[in-house]
């Protein structure tokens, strides 16, 4: 093989390399944040308005504090209302994963729970004892999935 050609080889494996590890490290800085914004969402979304919202305001150091400060009392504000909301968050959450659940299979249902251990796995979301029963739903919906008629 002439020098020429590999040159050329050498250079495009180069670019398919660079790119590969590009896609690698934009993959795991993406999951990070995901992660990241999942495990405190406030506190990043907080820092982004704040941010956002005060950047072209050349601030001095006194109004910087007092700003902030604001922000901060309106995260604890939001979290004090996140405790009374939360209960009913979780109970729909839960009523939606078992009327998912009693639409499926029980092969399926299990590959339903799967997804959603991997799912608080990945993003280190605390899990709901609750959720553990979903496969058992109150109420049973009749699969469309089957063929049993109606009456069955």
């Amino acid at each position: 093989m002439s020098s020429h050609w590999k040159a050329i080889l050498g250079v495009i494996l180069i670019f398919v390399l660079g790119f590969a590890s590009g896609v690698v490290c934009s993959s795991i800085f993406v999951h990070r944040k995901m992660a990241a914004f999942l495990q405190h969402p406030g506190v990043l979304a907080e820092a982004a308005l704040e941010k956002k919202l005060t950047h072209n305001l050349v601030l001095d150091e006194n109004q910087k504090q007092q700003i902030h400060s604001f922000f901060q009392e309106n995260l604890e504000s939001r979290r004090e209302l996140n405790k009374q909301v939360q209960p009913g968050v979780r109970a729909a959450n839960l009523e939606t994963f078992r009327k998912i659940s009693s639409v499926l299979r029980p092969d399926q249902q299990e590959l339903f729970r799967q997804n959603l251990e991997e799912f608080r796995k990945r993003f280190k979301i605390a899990a709901n004892a609750d959720l553990e029963n979903i496969s058992e739903p109150e109420k049973s919906v009749p699969n469309p999935g089957t063929n049993t008629p109606p009456g069955h």
